[in-house]
C-alpha cells in the first residue's frame, strides 16, 4: 500500500547531514524559516535572492531548496527551473503568497515537490521538508520510494489547487487556478478545456438553453477534466493502450473532480455537470451509469463536445481525427453513448462554422 504524507511525518529523519537552503527576500521571515530548518534536524543556509542563492549552490549543493516566488531581481520560478536543470538531486519546494500561486503553479513542472501558502506554520513546513527529503533520497537511487512518493505529490497537489481556489473572490479565477494546476499534469490542459467550453456553449446556444444553464455548463466543461490533477502519469501520457487495471484509475476523474468542484464556493453549481460527463445515454457509462434525462443536459452536451476535441486533436496513444470522421462517429454512438437532439446540435453547430469561415 502506498504511504501517506502522515506516515512520511512519522518516520521523519533528517540529520544535520541533510541540508535546507531557505530562499527569501524577507528579512524577518527568513530566519524565522531558518530557525524551523534547524529545530527539525537539518543543516541550514540561508539566501536573500534568487542570484544569491545560486551562488551559494555552486560551492555547496543542498539537498532541498525553499525557495520563495516573490522576490526583487530573478523571481523563485526562475530559481526553481535553474535548481531542476542543474542540481536534479535537490529537491524543490515553493513557498507562495495566493497572488503569487497561480505564476509558480503555471510555471512549474511536477518536479516541484510541494507548494507552501503563505502564511504557513512550523508543521506544515514540517511536512513539505518530510516530503522533500523523501524526493531527495528516491532521486539519488531509491527507486521504490520514488514510486511510492509519486501518489502523495499528486495528493498534494490536489490539496493546494483547492485551496488556491477557495482564496479567489470569482468562479472565473477560481477556474483558472485549478486549470493552473491541471496544466502541470497534462500538457494541453488548458488548450483541451477551452476548446471543449467554446464548442459545448454552442451547442447550449443551439438548443435553446437558459443563461443559467449555458453558465454552469461554461464552468463544468472548463473544470471536467480537474479530476486528473489526481491521476498517475504514467496512465495520462501512457503511448500505449490502457489496460483494464489503468482504466479503473482513469474511470475515477469525474467523481474525483467532483469532490474538488463541490467544495468551492464560486463553482459548486458545476459540480454535477463535471461528475456526471462520461456518463453515456444509453446507461452503459460511468461512474453512477446514469440513463437517459437522468444524465444533466449540460453533462449530455459536454460529453459530446469532449468526446468532439478528445478525437479531432492529437493524443499519446493516437493521432487527431479528420473532423469529418469525428462527426460520423458521434452519429454513429448517438442514442447510445450520447443524446441524439445533442448529436444533432453538432451537425447543426459545425456548418454553421464552416459557413462563417467561408463568409
Amino acid at each position: 500500500m502506498v504511504s501517506t504524507i502522515n506516515d512520511t511525518v512519522e518516520r521523519f529523519e533528517p540529520s544535520p547531514l541533510h541540508s535546507v537552503l531557505v530562499v527569501d527576500d524577507d528579512v524577518s521571515l527568513r530566519p524565522i524559516l531558518s530557525a524551523w530548518v534547524s529545530r527539525f534536524g537539518f543543516c541550514s543556509h540561508e539566501a536573500a535572492s534568487a542570484e544569491a542563492a545560486l551562488e551559494h549552490l555552486e560551492h555547496a549543493p543542498v539537498d532541498i531548496a525553499l525557495c520563495d516566488v516573490n522576490m526583487p531581481g530573478q523571481n523563485g520560478v526562475w530559481l526553481a527551473e535553474r535548481i531542476r536543470d542543474r542540481y536534479p538531486t535537490t529537491a524543490v519546494i515553493m513557498a507562495t503568497s495566493v497572488d503569487d500561486a497561480d505564476v509558480a503553479v503555471a510555471t512549474l513542472s511536477n518536479d516541484v515537490v510541494d507548494y507552501l501558502l503563505k502564511p504557513f506554520d512550523s508543521t506544515r513546513l514540517r511536512e513539505a521538508l518530510a516530503l522533500g527529503l523523501d524526493w531527495h533520497r528516491s532521486s539519488v537511487g531509491d527507486s521504490e520510494l520514488h514510486n511510492a512518493l509519486q501518489s502523495r505529490m499528486r495528493t498534494r497537489r490536489a490539496t493546494v489547487a483547492a485551496t488556491l481556489a477557495r482564496a479567489q473572490t470569482t468562479a472565473q479565477q477560481a477556474a483558472d487556478s485549478l486549470i493552473s494546476m491541471l496544466q502541470l499534469h497534462e500538457k494541453d490542459g488548458r488548450g483541451h478545456s477551452m476548446r471543449v467550453t467554446r464548442l459545448a456553449v454552442a451547442l447550449a446556444d443551439e438548443l435553446g438553453c437558459s443563461e443559467t444553464e449555458v453558465e454552469r455548463l461554461e464552468y463544468g466543461a472548463m473544470l471536467h477534466d480537474v479530476g486528473k490533477i489526481d491521476m498517475p502519469t504514467e496512465i495520462l501520457c501512457k503511448p500505449a493502450p490502457l489496460t483494464e487495471a489503468e482504466w479503473d484509475v482513469m474511470r475515477t476523474h469525474p467523481k474525483v473532480g467532483y469532490d474538488l468542484v463541490r467544495k468551492l464556493p464560486h463553482l459548486e453549481h458545476a459540480a454535477e455537470i463535471v461528475l456526471a460527463h462520461h456518463e453515456a445515454f444509453d446507461g452503459s457509462g460511468y461512474p453512477n451509469r446514469l440513463k437517459g434525462a437522468d444524465i444533466p443536459l449540460c453533462a449530455r452536451i459536454l460529453s459530446i463536445a469532449d468526446s468532439y476535441d478528445s478525437m479531432t486533436h492529437p493524443h499519446t496513444q493516437r493521432p487527431a481525427m479528420p473532423r469529418s470522421m469525428a462527426v460520423r462517429e458521434i452519429e454513429r454512438c448517438s442514442g447510445s453513448q450520447f443524446d441524439p437532439d445533442v448529436a444533432a446540435a453538432l451537425g447543426r453547430v459545425l456548418a454553421h462554422a464552416v459557413e462563417e469561415e467561408r463568409v
